[in-house]
């Protein structure tokens, strides 16, 4: 009891600091190409051009600023937001121009150009149904009138755009994975047996989909592992292993940028190890390992540290499994509790 007293007051600690790790906003213009490539990603395409936009205002080398501008350009036209994407093809071209040393090709020219005339009556009618407003308050949304996205341009050369970002690099369907590591102690309930808390870990991969600005589900796998440690009837040390596999579902809400909050529900089989002759089986030999179904919920916190990099603490997770023939009587089910803090990572 007083190991499980001692984990939840570190627990504890743990969420308290967790703010401490809150960083200060990019500060450099490689930093903000990073959190418009982010947000890009996630389809957030306002916070992304507003990212872009603060990367060309840092950045010092001339020949790199026009890619910044055309990452502007394509987070308005993914957007929907047709006149601001139209100026900002146009502010690129004029920004290319003054590269003399490395112009743009005729083929990368004609692409953005066609994209300018593809978007001229969507923007047109932005002009019409949207009110008299700065143009930083304009949150009118018209649909591309042809009915799909623009084609992105590829630049001919790998080189061409200076080597910082091309046109393109940043695409129509992003796809990308973010796997989380966690670990912390797990208080295992399994009838009158008196189990102590127990170290424990947690993988969790899936592959994201944007919802909308704030809510990205999940969907992945989940894996995780505690054990316990007995003494058998011999008087020999041994360990049984609890070790869930699951089919992953999570969801999370960005509550203020960079703070988001993600529940996770999992089903799938726990596989109990090393049990035979066990106080889990009353002392009694069992054949091989015992496998129930098994159910997890979990509640976390999240913090953004990088774009890719995050920490995340867990201050719930509830297991579930019914019981399973060869288990000791009064196990009626075997339940967990866990407590964890790790880190995630997105790629």
């Amino acid at each position: 009891m007083k190991s499980f007293k001692r984990s939840l007051t570190l627990l504890g600690a743990s969420l308290v600091m967790l703010p401490a790790l809150v960083f200060a906003d990019p500060t450099t213009a490689d930093e903000w190409y990073k959190e418009g490539e982010k947000q890009y990603t996630l389809q957030n395409f306002d916070k992304a051009a507003e990212a872009f936009k603060k990367g060309y205002d840092l950045e010092t080398i001339e020949g790199k600023k026009a890619a910044y501008l055309y990452n502007v350009a394509q987070s308005y036209r993914m957007g929907q937001d047709c006149k601001k994407a139209q100026f900002f093809y146009k502010r690129y071209l004029a920004q290319r121009e003054l590269n003399t040393a490395k112009p743009l090709s005729d083929k990368a020219r004609k692409d953005v150009q066609d994209q300018i005339a593809n978007l001229d009556e969507c923007a047109k009618a932005q002009v019409v149904t949207q009110p008299v407003v700065k143009p930083e308050e304009d949150t009118t949304k018209v649909v591309d009138p042809k009915g799909k996205d623009v084609a992105v341009v590829e630049p001919e050369d790998p080189e061409e755009e200076d080597g910082i970002t091309k046109p393109g690099v940043v695409t129509d369907q992003p796809k990308l994975v973010s796997a989380r590591l966690i670990g912390g102690g797990s208080k295992i309930t399994a009838g009158n047996l008196p189990v102590p808390v127990r170290g424990t870990g947690t993988l969790i991969a899936g592959y994201p989909l944007p919802i909308n600005d704030k809510l990205t589900l999940e969907l992945g796998g989940a894996f995780t592992v505690t054990s316990v440690a007995f003494e058998s009837m011999a008087g020999s040390s041994r360990t049984a292993s609890f070790v869930g596999l699951l089919a992953n579902a999570g969801a999370t809400y960005e509550v203020i940028p960079k703070l988001g909050i993600r529940g996770d529900l999992g089903l799938g089989g726990l596989f109990l190890s090393g049990a035979s002759e066990s106080p889990f089986t009353d002392n009694q030999p069992a054949t091989g390992t015992l496998t129930m179904f098994h159910v997890r919920a979990a509640v976390s916190v999240d913090y953004a540290i990088t774009p890719n990099l995050l920490a995340t603490a867990t201050p719930l997770a509830f297991s579930y499994s019914p019981p399973k023939e060869g288990l000791r009587e009064d196990i009626t089910a075997i339940t967990r509790l866990d407590f964890m803090v790790g880190l995630g990572y997105r790629m």
